[in-house]
């Protein structure tokens, strides 16, 4: 299951760096400082659980009928929502009595799926939590459980966010939004 999480990691030992694939960079440096916050850009932990990549133009899609589910590993939260990226008010541990939110990507018809993109290379990862990894692994090990299906390979993404100037909340750099408060360092 976690198979791909591993393959993309290949850093040295106490390193840790970006997932090779983010979701959009929206908001650029230059705006996030007018906005107060640091140029400096930091990448969040995604996993996404029941998705695929198609190759060609990078589009996230659902992966068979089962539901996507996706956690950011940083905020030991699940997210309600990839486009634009939303956190839930509870965390991973309170999931199974508040639910699971289980997402729809865009794409269809009328809409354009949702595009990853190559993470940007000046995009810092945040201090190595091998804990908040582990914790969401466990998690989606439970869901598999739970729901009696597999999750199948979960794929890692990288949430563009700029640090806070001055301390405070992180910015999201693709819906421009603040976040709450979060240690980069």
């Amino acid at each position: 299951m976690l198979a791909l999480l591993h393959d993309q990691r290949r850093a040295g030992a106490g390193e840790r760096t970006a997932p090779a694939l983010s979701l959009p960079l929206r908001i650029k440096p230059a705006r996030a400082c007018a906005l107060g916050w640091s140029p400096e850009l930091f990448t969040l932990t995604l996993l996404v659980g029941n998705a695929s990549l198609r190759a060609e133009d990078g589009a996230l899609l659902a992966r068979g009928r089962a539901p996507v589910v996706a956690i950011c590993a940083e905020y030991d939260r699940p997210l309600t929502s990839l486009s634009p990226p939303a956190l839930a008010p509870y965390s991973l541990a309170r999931a199974r009595l508040q639910g699971v939110p289980a997402l729809r990507l865009p794409g269809g018809w009328l809409r354009a799926p949702l595009r990853l993109e190559t993470t940007h290379r000046a995009a810092l990862a945040p201090t190595r939590d091998d804990d908040a990894l582990a914790r969401a692994g466990r998690f989606f090990t439970e869901l598999e459980e739970a729901w009696r299906c597999s999750v199948g390979s979960v794929l890692e993404i990288a949430w563009p966010v700029y640090g806070p100037e001055h301390g405070g909340p992180l910015l999201d750099a693709v819906a421009g939004t603040p976040l709450p408060e979060l240690p980069l360092r």
